[in-house]
């Protein structure tokens, strides 16, 4: 019995300690992605060298849109403060504080209506651009104020910077010319502004900590969509061989309400479900990978199909790919392993759809 009530203590202790460590880890990645974000603005350097390139190319101008990741700042011991920046940067803020940070970040669940191909789905506040938005950052304030009511442009708000350009996709499909910004702003006054949903557009809000959106949390059962471009592409293979690649499954993240902090701002609707996935989560994965708080991406490995080898055959084959491409996932060994494997295989049929399949998967990245 003794040792039973040394051990309570001694458990609530590490308990509380490893909460403390996730909310400094939380702040470290915080102020390493405003770092990097800063500098880049000093270089004056654009990010959307995507969208750049499709135009010099002498096409027609791209299609452009805008979102705004919303982050703002909740401490352990349940006060508000306001964030100055130099003090925050320099780690005197938490010193002072006497109180580990616990980040998050704002997303929003889009109404469903009829005919939307984003209907319902979890995502940042932002949308297209308008002919009379100057830049990215117009089009991201723009939309977050009439979507959620957060004016960005006011001194409660600071603009952090831009991550790389994202090609839009939807209903499984990269959509041609069309591409998505990514902004960064932070909260830096002591409380949030009350947010007013425009309901056409936005069913529910919620705030999720950074701590929530983990590798291990990622799930392959939550989204589940009739894949059929296997049959498409090469209708002529066995129907043993197609039926491998039907029932395609994506990452995703269930941010539960309970996963929230608890305050009592932090949703509009406990009872809504948000399933992070798609191109939100891709978004979310570049940030956190830039900010240094997880080494690989979330949204990897891009697809998944009820069939063993069919999974072995797209992961060796996207993770070969990547060996090119410097900035993309960095590949595991297991995919130059099973790259091996399967070009010694007879399997020439399904190495021909994995391999229309892997080229589909990173165009829509």
């Amino acid at each position: 019995r003794r040792a039973t009530l040394r051990i309570g203590p001694v458990l609530a202790h590490a308990i509380v300690l490893v909460a403390m460590v996730a909310m400094s880890a939380d702040i470290a990645l915080l102020r390493r992605l405003e770092e990097l974000l800063r500098r880049q603005q000093q270089r004056q350097e654009a990010p959307g060298a995507v969208a750049a390139a499709s135009s010099a190319a002498g096409g027609p101008p791209p299609r452009r849109a805008a979102v705004a990741m919303v982050l703002r700042v909740r401490w352990s011991d349940g006060c508000s403060r306001p964030l100055d920046l130099p003090s925050f940067r320099s780690g005197e803020l938490e010193r002072d504080a006497g109180a580990e940070g616990l980040v998050e970040l704002l997303y929003i669940l889009r109404t469903a209506r009829e005919g939307d191909r984003w209907s319902g789905q979890v995502a940042f506040p932002g949308g297209k651009q308008e002919p009379s938005d100057r830049d990215d950052r117009a089009t991201s304030a723009r939309e977050t104020l009439e979507e959620v009511g957060l004016d960005l442009e006011t001194p409660c708000f600071r603009f952090l910077g831009c991550l790389s350009d994202r090609p839009v996709t939807g209903g499984g499909r990269k959509i041609p010319n069309f591409f998505l910004a990514p902004l960064l702003w932070l909260q830096v006054e002591a409380e949030t502004p009350g947010l007013r949903l425009q309901a056409s557009e936005v069913a529910a809000w919620r705030w999720v900590p950074l701590r929530a959106l983990r590798p291990e949390r990622v799930t392959f059962g939550l989204i589940v969509q009739d894949f059929r471009q296997p049959q498409q592409w090469a209708p002529w293979l066995p129907q043993t061989v197609l039926s491998a690649f039907e029932a395609a499954s994506f990452p995703a993240i269930p941010l539960d309400a309970c996963a929230t902090s608890g305050a009592a701002d932090a949703t509009s609707d406990a009872g809504a479900a948000f399933n992070l996935w798609g191109l939100t989560l891709m978004a979310t994965s570049d940030a956190l990978v830039l900010g240094g708080g997880t080494a690989r991406e979330l949204a990897w490995p891009p697809i998944q199909f009820r069939s063993t080898w069919a999974n072995f055959a797209v992961a060796a084959l996207c993770g070969a790919a990547a060996l090119r491409r410097p900035h993309a996932h960095r590949p595991r060994l297991r995919h130059i392993f099973a790259l091996a494997a399967l070009a010694a295989g007879p399997a020439l049929a399904g190495f021909f759809v994995a391999q229309r399949l892997a080229r589909w998967v990173l165009g829509t990245r």
